[in-house]
């Protein structure tokens, strides 16, 4: 940056003296940043940022060393979180074009908690509106076990001691114009070939797990957002999980498509995951499908979309320290059409009270799709005993406190 200072004093001549001020290094400590965009459904959240950079802003053409790390890093668009207090440490070299603002991402490396990537391209500001941008990035390395660390319970859950072989892909890419009125284009790939997850000290895995995925959008217009998952498979030991998704023109109207289908033994979940001081058993049993748009629900038009199947449970049994009460649901079933879900042979004990319950929910898709919705429906319940004071858990100590005073 230049200026020219003007210094005059009492009888002197006027004189002109010109000087440079160089900035050499920035830096951010502890820092905490949140951009929250609600016309562009965009958050992020950076969470304990340190931020240092290095360079010669007193030329034209320079580059920006940069490194950073943030202890929690969240990204949402479109109500998705693509990204959930994940830590970053980067760094990224940047050649600085300050004569056009154009920005280009140099031989870089991103690590967000155990994945590394790189990205390479540009981003430019032609003027105070707008933001250009080309770049792509893709993973450097292809371990399963790097891109489960994003996954927030298995990346806490004793995540160093979990092995995970697999093919794992991931690549993506972002080219468009960012104003008050529009999105870059982008397209972002995930695969999973071949997957095993299995932790040393427990007898069992999930095995075969198989998973492609692909979020597009190929204009930067919201409503154009594609989130496809034309098929995943997993097995729980030997039981296989199925299912699909479909979802686009997730702003204004909605459509889904979406199936789930597999028979879960609860108990050889405590053979799979690390479950300290809990008791879990029991069958989940679930073939279900849904297809058709936000606007037939709006409309009552229940028949043109497409809901069907069934959730059974049986003999299922929860208890543990942290837990207030055990568990019990001998048995359960519900059916689903796109008007109502039944719930029948609901029979379950929570300490010592025990309940049997029938009935229907009428309006569940209006409460998925819509804001504000109250589920309307109606039960028939029966009950043996209900231990009313045990289900509102131990009183207070300043409570009793207060009592023993009076008292």
């Amino acid at each position: 940056m230049q200026r020219k200072i003007v210094l005059s004093t009492d009888g002197a001549d006027t004189a002109k003296t010109a000087f440079k001020v160089a900035l050499q290094k920035y830096a951010i400590e502890k820092g905490k940043v949140v951009y929250d965009d609600a016309s562009l459904g965009f958050f992020m959240e950076m969470d304990n940022l340190n931020h240092t950079g290095t360079g010669d802003f007193t030329q034209d053409l320079f580059t920006l060393k940069t490194q950073s790390d943030i202890e929690k890093l969240t990204v949402k668009y479109g109500g998705i979180p693509y990204l959930n207090k994940v830590k970053l440490d980067a760094d990224l070299p940047i050649d600085i074009d300050m004569k056009n603002m154009k920005f280009t991402f140099a031989e870089n490396k991103i690590k967000l908690n155990e994945l590394l990537l790189s990205a390479v391209g540009y981003l430019a500001m032609p003027n105070d509106k707008d933001i250009v941008m080309d770049f792509k990035f893709d993973a450097k390395q292809s371990e399963l076990k790097n891109f489960l660390s994003l996954i927030p319970a298995i990346y806490a859950s004793n995540f160093k001691d979990m092995d995970a072989t697999g093919k794992f892909a991931m690549d993506g890419s972002a080219k468009g114009t960012y104003n008050e009125k529009s999105l870059p284009a982008f397209n972002v790939n995930l695969s999973i070939e071949n997957g095993k997850i299995k932790y040393p000290s427990l007898p069992s895995a999930i095995n075969n797990i198989q998973v492609k995925s692909q979020i597009s959008n190929p204009d930067g217009v919201m409503e154009h957002t594609v989130v496809n998952v034309p098929a995943f498979h997993m097995e729980f030991g030997n039981a296989p999980i199925d299912g699909r998704l479909l979802l686009k023109n997730p702003t204004t109207d909605p459509f889904l498509d979406m199936a789930l289908k597999g028979k879960l033994d609860l108990k050889q979940l405590t053979t799979i995951f690390p479950m300290k001081d809990m008791t879990l058993s029991g069958i989940l049993d679930a073939d279900v499908q849904a297809a058709g748009r936000k606007s037939s629900i709006d409309k009552g038009q229940y028949e043109a979309f497409k809901a069907s199947g069934q959730m059974l449970a049986s003999n299922f049994n929860y208890s543990g320290k942290n837990v207030p009460m055990p568990v019990s649901v001998p048995s359960a079933k519900m059916s689903f059409s796109p008007k109502n879900i039944t719930l029948s042979n609901l029979t379950a004990k929570v300490g010592k009270s025990d309940f049997a319950a029938n009935g229907t929910v009428n309006n569940y898709l209006s409460y998925f799709f819509k804001k504000n919705q109250a589920l309307q429906g109606t039960f028939n319940v029966a009950s043996n005993l209900i231990d009313v004071n045990e289900l509102m858990g131990p009183k207070s100590t300043v409570e009793t406190e207060k009592r023993a005073i009076r008292n």
